[in-house]
């Protein structure tokens, strides 16, 4: 699965532009030459597939110049070879999660269509849709995920890591158990970060989810069984006081 790790913070004070006054130019520049440094100290060139540079306004457009100019005077080859990996984008701020609509935005996923980030969230506004469009093919929740399981029905499996860290070591172990088992009955399989926006959406939905081959309704018929059945339940449980 893929997992989201901040490898720098960078937090720099920029004054309004005076009249005057050199300190906002000097300011960015300082802001430029720390994401340089940042980019060129932490970036594993030849793995990575994509450097998505985005921001409000044109400040990415600013520091891509930047970053072109500096790394050939600088003879940064790093930079210069791998020219073509960097896409620019939009976003509403400089905070994580301007990172959703970035990643919401088709003309970026097109581009980012072989990343794995990219795979995922597809896959998850996918499950989203269906939920309101084929309701039948689309389930959420351990239990009603387990049984289309059972049913050897998942074509694709969404979960979290978050699930695989939790504190019960029985709970972990039936995360790992439906991963593999899924795998081995020929279903793809996604593993969001917690720490990515995609993985926050679906951790609001349990964080796991599945997209069935093929419609199951007799899982809402259980849902509505158990649900019947636990209500009987309280109902007598309310006469006996």
């Amino acid at each position: 699965g893929s997992l989201t790790v901040v490898k720098a913070r960078i937090c720099v004070n920029i004054p309004k532009k005076r009249t005057g006054s050199s300190q906002h130019a000097k300011s960015l520049q300082k802001f430029y030459e720390q994401v340089y440094q940042a980019l060129l100290r932490h970036t594993p060139w030849e793995t990575v597939k994509i450097i998505l540079l985005a921001s409000p306004g044109f400040v990415k457009d600013d520091f891509y110049q930047y970053l072109k100019t500096q790394s050939v005077k600088r003879n940064d080859s790093e930079f210069v070879k791998h020219a073509d990996k960097f896409l620019l984008a939009t976003a509403s701020s400089g905070h994580k999660h301007a990172l959703e609509e970035v990643l919401c935005d088709a003309a970026i996923l097109a581009q980012m269509e072989d990343t794995k980030v990219a795979k995922e969230t597809q896959e998850l506004q996918k499950f989203m849709r269906m939920l309101d469009t084929d309701p039948m093919r689309a389930f959420y929740g351990y239990t009603h995920v387990s049984k289309a399981n059972e049913q050897l029905a998942i074509e694709s499996l969404l979960v979290t890591d978050e699930l695989f860290r939790n504190s019960n070591v029985t709970t972990r172990r039936l995360y790992v158990s439906l991963v593999e088992s899924v795998r081995e009955h020929g279903g793809n399989v996604y593993i969001f970060s917690s720490m990515h926006v995609s993985g926050q959406q679906l951790q609001q939905v349990s964080g796991v989810a599945a997209i069935l081959r093929y419609p199951l309704p007799d899982l809402d018929e259980m849902e509505q069984v158990a649900y019947e059945w636990q209500s009987g339940e309280m109902e007598q449980e309310s006469d006996a006081d």
